[in-house]
């Protein structure tokens, strides 16, 4: 079961309980006010009958008990075991809803899965003919057009996006782990990029970090933050990559900073649209984070800057 699919299922689960308890605690409540009325009024006329016969008897001293309120434990341990008793019959009940309730819907996001794989594999043929033959070109040419070196960019893009979009389908959770070495990782992005885009410059303050993880999904999460931090930041000034003694990457820009950051590992969530992307990149990030066990940390301040912080366990 998926990431989202266990977030849906636990939500069914607790509004079916949750609506079984209330309306436990409803007819419980009824049932607990007209037990309290039906033996106020029993004692009320067994006090009265009490008062009649002593009257009657002329035994003396016959005062008539008024307001006396009747002992209602038994009647409030008795709904507490009854409560009890419901919980463990609706739990199971509960359960078997919501994954009846799932049903439909898993078959639905199966379907959607397997129709984003099939669609990612097809493609990925003229993509990467695409891009052999226009690096080929490239390497030919000693002056090589802008054309073609948008057509590579686009290429670019369009894998990293096969990427992001496995990424979100798949969602395994059981995955191949190895040691990777972090800072020679993050220099092979970094140099790649400053190809890219030569007049941004880099910070690099790293020391060797040995950390466990699936090297396809942490290349894919660092290029993701190390571009969005490129393609966010301000002209000239530098972006900061460094790590620290508590196993933790940081990766600071200086651009327009982030208005809500709780939303960007929402999918198709864009906080300026001018710029290019298709709001896929954080939300497949965020999962790739999740299966590989990285916590991670958003600070970002508008018009000041973002602050990424990676927090490795592994």
């Amino acid at each position: 079961m998926k990431r989202y699919e266990k977030s849906a299922f636990l939500r069914s689960f607790i509004l079916f309980l949750g609506a079984f308890i209330l309306m436990f605690l409803v007819l419980g409540t009824l049932y607990y006010q007209q037990e309290k009325r039906r033996l106020t009024k029993e004692l009320e006329i067994t006090n009265h009958m009490h008062y009649i016969e002593c009257m009657q008897l002329q035994m003396g001293d016959c005062n008539q008990t008024a307001n006396t309120a009747p002992d209602l434990d038994p009647l409030y341990n008795n709904l507490l075991y009854v409560l009890g008793l419901v919980l463990l019959l609706f739990i199971p009940v509960s359960l078997l809803l919501s994954a009846y309730t799932m049903r439909p819907v898993r078959k639905a996001t199966d379907m959607i899965d397997n129709f984003i794989t099939n669609i990612v594999h097809d493609i990925n043929t003229p993509v990467a003919t695409i891009m052999l033959n226009t690096k080929s070109i490239l390497k030919k040419n000693t002056d090589p057009s802008k054309k073609l070196q948008r057509i590579l960019s686009s290429t670019e893009q369009l894998q990293n996006m096969q990427h992001d979009l496995l990424a979100l389908s798949e969602e395994k959770e059981q995955i191949d782990m190895e040691p990777i070495e972090l800072k020679s990782l993050i220099e092979e992005i970094c140099e790649n990029y400053q190809l890219q885009y030569p007049t941004q410059p880099f910070m690099l303050s790293l020391q060797r970090q040995n950390i466990t993880a699936n090297r396809t999904d942490m290349k894919r999460i660092l290029q993701n933050l190390i571009s969005n931090a490129i393609k966010y930041n301000r002209n000239h000034y530098p972006i900061k990559l460094y790590n620290d003694a508590n196993r933790c990457l940081h990766i600071c820009d200086q651009g327009r900073g982030i208005a809500h950051p709780q939303k960007i590992f929402n999918k198709h969530y864009r906080e300026y649209y001018q710029i290019q992307g298709s709001g896929l990149g954080m939300a497949s990030v965020h999962a790739m984070l999740q299966r590989n066990h990285i916590e991670v940390v958003i600070q970002s301040e508008q018009n000041v800057g973002t602050h990424i912080i990676l927090k490795f366990t592994n």
